[in-house]
């Protein structure tokens, strides 16, 4: 069955190969496995074994929307091996296998030796992909690395009715110069926009009682953004494309 979010850490997870829990790898072991060797609790090992260069994919269980109102948070890290460059991308499949229509979003992530956070990727709304996809390249032999704490959570929180309503326009955005104009007057909120991996890339404060807020954008390039309103606990986003 289609699952609406995830919050997987793999702690309920068999030692060993995929598939699992509706997980799967394009690999069997030992190229994708669960275990604990890398982070001392049960994270998912992506092992190069003798495949250098050769991309290999992590796939979530089937969702049930990609409807541009999630963002994907995971962890990666804990490089060890030869010495080498080892990627990962997170992206989407229509199909479970289908790996050779994988859809990368942003840029390839290098993965260090520390376990690193990335959150907040915003992944482009979509009717036909159903599935997330990690894409792992690793330019040595024998290289591992841990991905963990994979999360697919809608970006509206339950106290979003308390915002006002908000528009952005003109979206897309043929320059880089938007309003974000409320449906009432609100209290000074923080507005933060965030590209497709997860950083934010731009930041600013609206006035105390505005009912708009012009923004100047012209430090982003062309591509599509996650635009973020916080103000006290309440918080209301849009996808924002820049053309």
């Amino acid at each position: 069955t289609a699952v609406e979010t995830l919050n997987e850490t793999f702690e309920n997870f068999l030692t060993g190969a995929f598939p699992q829990n509706c997980w799967t790898a394009s690999t069997a072991a030992p190229m994708i496995t669960v275990d604990e060797s890398n982070t001392g609790e049960k994270s998912v090992t992506l092992y190069s074994f003798f495949a250098a260069n050769a991309p290999f994919y992590l796939v979530t269980p089937e969702l049930s929307t990609i409807d541009g109102n999630h963002t994907l948070t995971f962890d990666a890290g804990g490089l060890g091996g030869n010495p080498g460059t080892y990627t990962i991308q997170p992206g989407t499949l229509e199909t479970v296998n289908g790996y050779s229509a994988f859809q990368g979003v942003g840029q390839p992530l290098q993965i260090g030796a520390t376990m690193t956070t990335y959150s907040n990727i915003a992944i482009p709304a979509s009717t036909t992909q159903k599935f997330i996809a990690f894409k792992i390249i690793a330019t040595s032999q024998h290289m591992a690395a841990s991905l963990d704490n994979v999360k697919w959570q809608s970006t509206l929180s339950v106290n979003d009715s308390k915002l006002p309503t908000f528009n952005v326009y003109p979206n897309p955005a043929t320059d880089r110069n938007i309003t974000v104009a409320f449906n009432s007057t609100i209290e000074k909120a923080n507005i933060a926009i965030y590209n497709l991996t997860g950083s934010k890339v731009f930041e600013t404060e609206t006035a105390n009682n505005a009912d708009a807020t012009n923004l100047n954008l012209s430090g982003l390039s062309s591509g599509i953004y996650l635009l973020k309103i916080q103000s006290g606990n309440d918080t209301a986003t849009k996808k924002l494309i820049l053309k």
